[in-house]
């Protein structure tokens, strides 16, 4: 929408075209908030995209735009957020898909912890009904939450990135973040170090992926989420005995 309607309509076109589903931006409100639903692994996975980012672009009755939620400001209560997100999750559920994601581009930007607000609003997402809770914005990562039998991903940073570095916050590294399902629940998650160098992503050197590990121990410490290093990947056991 940084180029206007026609480059919205342009890019839905060109995905509907080569058949990829997307969610988060369409011809209308209605279609801003419909799930995308793709196979993985045999799985029906729905994922519902939302943004409390440039309301400006925000999908209208009959107007192209983004599924905008209101979540920040003074004037804004979380009840607006959960009634905006409620009616999607609930069609999302209707399909009776196997995984629900809802991916949000949340927040303000390089924060490393997410405000208060936020963790309570995902946390409502699992309670609502989403299996996992992907969070991005930020440009770096912020702690991984487990909450009932669903997983929290506050923000996964930045894999693709058109920033310049900002202070000592190294928003060129972050995760590969892989997450193994049993069913229907999430089961595991495993991180991989990357890093952003020759503006390609590559597996993060040694020194790289060791910042990155006590980084994410200690972003994720608050929230009670441990991990076990496997070579250098760092490894979380979602399961509901661990």
């Amino acid at each position: 929408l940084d180029y206007g309607r026609v480059a919205l309509e342009d890019t839905l076109a060109s995905l509907d075209a080569a058949g990829l589903p997307h969610a988060g931006a369409g011809a209308d409100r209605h279609e801003a908030f419909a799930p995308a639903h793709v196979s993985v692994g045999g799985l029906d996975v729905a994922v519902l995209a939302a943004t409390d980012r440039a309301p400006a672009y925000a999908a209208g009755v009959s107007r192209p735009g983004t599924a905008f939620v209101p979540m920040l400001g003074d004037l804004v209560t979380e009840s607006v957020a959960h009634l905006v997100l409620s009616g999607a999750i609930e069609t999302a559920r209707e399909a009776d898909p196997d995984l629900l994601v809802v991916s949000l581009h949340w927040g303000p930007n390089w924060e490393t912890r997410p405000p208060e607000r936020y963790r309570r609003l995902a946390r409502w997402l699992v309670d609502a009904g989403a299996d996992v809770v992907h969070g991005h914005s930020a440009h770096v990562p912020q702690g991984v939450e487990r909450y009932h039998d669903g997983l929290i991903i506050h923000d996964a940073g930045d894999f693709v990135d058109d920033y310049a570095l900002v202070g000592d916050l190294h928003n060129d590294r972050s995760f590969l973040f892989e997450l193994a399902v049993e069913g229907g629940r999430p089961a595991s998650l495993v991180l991989r170090p990357v890093e952003i160098a020759d503006e390609t992503v590559h597996l993060a050197d040694e020194p790289a992926a060791a910042w990155l590990r006590e980084r994410m121990r200690s972003l994720a410490a608050p929230f009670g989420t441990g991990f076990e290093r496997r070579g250098a990947a760092l490894v979380c056991d979602l399961s509901p005995n661990s």
